[in-house]
């Protein structure tokens, strides 16, 4: 079963240049790590919290996967011990003009975190491809083999998300949310490039 975060946002962004930058399920845990965004678009979660909203396997590669785009920075927690606990803060990119916001209702939806990445990827495509949701121009588009396609669209299907007609039909009732860019802190670039600097005792400096 998949957990919300204690402390979650009742949505996230999702930007369209991500279409391919990520494999499906890593766009996915991308969603689920915005949830839980601050005002500045930081995030302060552990890997374990990350699985527990994100489910799959293993989330163990995802700084590495993520270390550039989501300006990972690392920060230390005293946690009674000769050594102190490290913590990672994430900087959740901005919203860009392309770009959709999907309800955290999502996250509930019990189904493996590839099959949900790649449902972002069908709504980001819905939105901004300029194309015909039909197989031939979505495998092109995504990068994604004939036989993962029927795999997840058959999921998809199953859980009523998408039904398979030409061209193929989403359902996102009560996940895919109007933009509201009005609700974006927006900080000066200085700001951002100093966000979570790290002294030499280990403390974070958050600038003002």
């Amino acid at each position: 079963m998949n957990i919300l975060p204690k402390f979650c946002r009742s949505n996230a962004t999702v930007n369209y240049s991500i279409l391919n930058r990520f494999k499906p399920a890593n766009i996915y845990r991308f969603f689920c790590l915005s949830l839980s965004r601050d005002d500045w678009y930081n995030v302060r979660i552990t890997l374990d919290e990350l699985k527990r909203t994100s489910g799959g396997k293993s989330v163990s590669s995802f700084n590495k996967k993520f270390e550039e785009y989501l300006d990972i920075k690392p920060y230390f927690v005293d946690n009674g011990f000769y050594y102190p606990t490290r913590r990672n803060i994430y900087h959740i990119p901005a919203m860009e003009e392309q770009c959709i916001t999907i309800s955290n209702k999502f996250a509930l939806i019990e189904l493996d975190a590839a099959i949900k990445g790649f449902f972002i990827q069908l709504l980001l495509l819905s939105q901004y491809g300029n194309i015909e949701l039909i197989k031939k121009n979505i495998i092109k588009a995504i990068r994604i083999d004939k036989k993962t396609y029927d795999k997840y669209i058959i999921e998809l299907a199953g859980a009523d998300l998408v039904s398979i007609t030409t061209p193929l039909t989403l359902h996102t009732e009560n996940i895919l949310l109007e933009n509201d860019f009005s609700k974006q802190k927006k900080l000066p670039t200085k700001k951002v490039n100093k966000i979570a600097e790290i002294d030499d005792n280990g403390n974070i400096i958050i600038p003002k």
